[in-house]
């Protein structure tokens, strides 16, 4: 692991940033200036404007707000969830390079030297390739360029069990949706509390939201 100073903790809510598309950076900077302290994002051009995240975060840190008070938080997106006329890395490269690619684009998104968090977007089949992808994350945790690690869409105990015997930096961070037809979590979320990792839930009001209303 990196000798670098510990970021902030997650807060409990964060902002997210999907589908936001030309507001993302005015509607950043707006959450961020009435307290929001962490912000969730991905490098996948498909559903998020990263940049215009970076752009909201850069307006408040203008402002005088530390970069240390934030909480930045995005994720690796595989190929399979991008959108191929608009890659953020190079679709020809190895996984590996593309983890690393990605996090760079990131960097450089976000106007930032560091990542509080970066989430693997969703798992890998097979698990070999989960492991490949994880192994190119903690090359990045040792860096310096990320202070923990995540994973999201893991619906699978056992897949999440396996990578967190398998890994060298386990994961800290497990964001799902939180919804009845995955049984809530009940399993995934024993895990994390067994293990010390933090479950973010997402969608979570709409999952109360009954069928046909929202």
């Amino acid at each position: 692991m990196s000798a670098l100073s510990p970021s902030p903790p997650a807060p409990g809510i964060l902002y997210g940033t999907a589908w936001k598309e030309a507001r993302t950076a005015s509607l950043v900077e707006r959450a961020l200036s009435l307290g929001f302290r962490g912000v969730d994002t991905a490098c996948q051009p498909k559903h998020y404007d990263e940049a215009g995240v970076g752009a909201g975060v850069a307006a408040c840190l203008a402002r005088g707000l530390s970069r240390s008070e934030l909480y930045l938080q995005t994720k690796f997106t595989p190929l399979d969830g991008q959108d191929p006329k608009r890659l953020p890395y190079d679709a020809r490269a190895s996984l590996g390079r593309q983890v690393q690619q990605s996090c760079a684009r990131s960097l450089e998104n976000l106007r930032v030297s560091y990542l509080d968090a970066l989430l693997l977007h969703s798992p890998l089949a097979p698990f070999e390739r989960l492991l490949e992808a994880w192994q190119a994350l903690e090359g990045e945790v040792d860096a310096g360029r990320v202070r923990r690690l995540g994973i999201s869409n893991c619906y699978d105990p056992h897949v999440l069990a396996q990578l967190m015997r398998a890994a060298r930096v386990p994961p800290e961070v497990v964001q799902n949706r939180f919804y009845a037809e995955t049984g809530y979590d009940v399993e995934v979320r024993a895990q994390c509390a067994a293990h010390g990792a933090r479950y973010q839930s997402f969608w979570t009001l709409r999952s109360w939201v009954p069928r046909g209303k929202g």
